[in-house]
């Protein structure tokens, strides 16, 4: 096989799971743009956070609310955590930040690729002792993660196991979850 052919296989295996993600998608982003409106409506914030690469997504998306998606609004509010010192990927200086930023009502994201990270777990459980709703945008079954969430959050699981996959639905999963905030906002 050549470089060319593996690069088109490549593409080909993305589209198939942006195919297959489509449909499986859509509630659960729906379920969490609702979430987060709420919030916004009730003058509440959103806290974004991310292990490892995921972070530069939770900022990805708090960008695109305080400044604007696809269309001209007031920004929204949101924030994404500090990013952590690889000594503290496995404490809790995430759930310290959300108990210095956080308040009842407001909506803490976390993304992460395999759904078990610990510092992101520990945010889990400081955002729910504040109050806030959550919503997980986790890779497989979304892991601990999943498993942690009350009835009112939200999770979108992609059910990939390839990393490279889940990072390419993850990012499309963002564009969407905004484009959702977005129309309940604004309409169609």
């Amino acid at each position: 096989m050549s470089l060319q052919d593996h690069i088109h296989d490549l593409h080909l295996a993305s589209l198939e799971a942006q195919r297959g993600a489509a449909a499986q998608l859509a509630e659960p982003i729906a379920r969490a743009a609702e979430l987060i409106v709420a919030s916004l409506m009730k003058e509440g914030k959103i806290l974004a956070c991310g292990q490892a690469g995921s972070l530069d997504l939770a900022g990805l998306f708090a960008s695109l609310l305080t400044h604007q998606h696809r269309h001209s609004r007031p920004g929204l509010a949101a924030i994404t955590l500090e990013r952590l010192s690889p000594m503290e990927e496995t404490g809790p200086a995430y759930a310290r930040q959300i108990d210095c930023l956080g308040h009842a009502g407001d909506v803490l994201l976390a993304i992460s690729g395999h759904g078990n990270a610990p510092a992101l777990l520990a945010a889990l459980h400081g955002a729910h002792d504040k109050g806030m709703g959550v919503v997980v945008l986790a890779g497989g079954d979304g892991g601990q993660l999943a498993e942690a969430l009350r009835e009112e959050d939200a999770v979108i699981c992609t059910h990939e196991l390839s990393s490279a996959r889940t990072r390419e639905l993850h990012l499309r999963a963002i564009h969407s979850l905004c484009d959702g905030i977005d129309y309940l906002l604004l309409g169609a």
